[in-house]
């Protein structure tokens, strides 16, 4: 089976007051002994520092923590897919549900993979749940896969 993940639900596995880390663990571990395979978008790794960086400057996490956390989940071997087949749906998608495009590209690569995408961002999966099936929020996690 594959997944998207974007990396608020990917946070999850290195921030402890993260609500849902008991799911995201599981999925992690469902991950680590081949029983998922994860996908995200190219912008996936970038988000993971840009986020780590806002834990650090809001005193969330110290610095020397911040790379281990990065160098953590940038290391795990999630696959990063190519932005170029995305461009496109990626702007319909955002224009279609007023989202953010980074938020768009883990929608479109779903989309284009046919996978279910689990989030850890609930304002994003409570923005599309009715409408997209395959958006799965992370805190149901293993319960909500699609067979």
């Amino acid at each position: 089976m594959e997944a998207v993940l974007d990396a608020s639900a990917a946070l999850k596995w290195q921030f402890e007051d993260e609500e849902a880390t008991d799911a995201a663990t599981i999925l992690l571990n469902d991950f680590v002994e081949g029983k998922i395979d994860l996908i995200a978008p190219t912008l996936f790794p970038y988000e993971i520092v840009s986020a780590v960086n806002v834990a650090v400057n809001r005193k969330r996490i110290r610095e020397e923590a911040a790379y281990r956390a990065i160098n953590y989940i940038t290391s795990l071997g999630i696959e990063v897919m190519s932005f170029d087949d995305l461009i496109e749906p990626t702007f319909r998608m955002a224009r279609q549900y007023g989202l953010s495009p980074y938020d768009c590209a883990y929608l479109a690569l779903a989309e284009k993979e046919k996978c279910d995408f689990f989030t850890g961002d609930k304002r994003l999966f409570n923005a599309v749940k009715r409408r997209l099936a395959w958006i799965k929020w992370i805190g149901n996690y293993p319960g909500n896969v699609s067979p």
